[in-house]
């Protein structure tokens, strides 16, 4: 975000009542953000191994079904080809939750976060403590402070749109008084269904599905045979 040459000539009120004040909102709602998304996803990891381990529950309990001929219905066929497909997509499903790293990403976050809330402190000081500074200094101070806030955005990755919703929702009553238009589209209902089916869904998905196909093949078997 470079200033631009109308902004760079602008007077001393200018930047203050409206470029300061502008990322003022950006770096307080971004480091909101990022802090969001750093929760997220630990929530994740957790509930990414917590599924994974139950999951692979199911399997061992299997196991020790043919292991035991226990008769529940289901021919012994059928029951060895499920419990060899299920194994084969829970690896693939554990290779593919280890590679997303929601430990390593979330920290990066939250540093992300505190970096931005160093310079968001700064810019209050600034906006709050310095006594009548003049327009070079206002200006010099902008360019310096927009400097460091695009280079710790350049050097982590960006949250997802649903961190930055959340905060707005979290902060709802502010933004009702302040920023309107920033919240007129947002459904609260929404965003936190969505919200939390991206930390829990698909493995509510998962740890439910194995009961439900056991007991498909069971009525399944029972009818064909």
């Amino acid at each position: 975000m470079k200033l631009s040459e109308k902004e760079k000539n602008a007077p001393g009120g200018y930047l203050s009542k409206s470029f300061l004040e502008e990322l003022n909102f950006k770096m307080w709602s971004t480091k909101g953000a990022r802090f969001n998304c750093d929760k997220r996803l630990r929530t994740k990891g957790n509930a990414s191994n917590g599924g994974l381990s139950i999951i692979s529950a199911y399997l061992i309990i299997a196991s020790l079904i043919t292991v035991f001929n226990i008769e529940f219905g289901v021919s012994q066929e059928v029951l060895n080809f499920t419990i060899t497909g299920l194994s084969i997509l829970v690896l693939v499903f554990t290779q593919f939750e280890n590679a997303q790293k929601y430990d390593l990403v979330a920290k990066t976050h939250h540093d992300s976060g505190l970096k931005i809330s160093e310079l968001y402190n700064e810019l209050r000081i600034f906006k709050t403590l310095q006594n009548n500074p003049t327009d070079e200094e206002i200006l010099d101070f902008a360019r310096e402070i927009v400097r460091k806030y695009e280079n710790v955005l350049s050097t982590s990755g960006n949250h997802s749109r649903i961190d930055y919703d959340r905060f707005l929702i979290t902060n709802i009553e502010w933004m009702k008084k302040n920023e309107p238009d920033k919240i007129k589209n947002l459904n609260k209902d929404k965003i936190a269904f969505l919200y939390y089916w991206n930390i829990y869904g698909w493995y509510l998905l998962l740890i439910i599905s194995p009961p439900i196909l056991f007991i498909l093949l069971m009525l399944f078997t029972q009818t064909t045979y």
